[in-house]
């Protein structure tokens, strides 16, 4: 018996599949984390019919911050203008 043939064995013989080539995950960009953190913004609108405040409700607070950061970034209002589904970037 040679090597290829008790390999292919070994693998073809793994009963719990712990010899499986599993996918890695991908690569997660700034871009794409810009977008999940404006997506949960506009969540937040969609869910509450209001923009995120400064509140003691840490989650809403953060996002509030978040969304003021994005606004004083002409960049980034640039970047998400597609995403922005409830003109929370436009000047007020």
């Amino acid at each position: 018996m040679d090597k290829e043939t008790t390999l292919n064995n070994i693998f073809e013989s793994d009963p719990l599949g712990l010899l499986e080539i599993k996918a890695k995950n991908p690569v997660i960009t700034a871009d794409d984390r810009l977008i999940v953190t404006f997506e949960e913004i506009n969540d937040f609108y969609e869910k509450n019919n209001c923009e995120p405040q400064k509140t003691t409700d840490m989650t809403e607070r953060g996002l509030f911050s978040r969304l003021k950061g994005l606004r004083a970034n002409p960049q980034k209002i640039q970047a998400l203008k597609k995403y922005d589904r409830f003109n929370l970037l436009e000047e007020v």
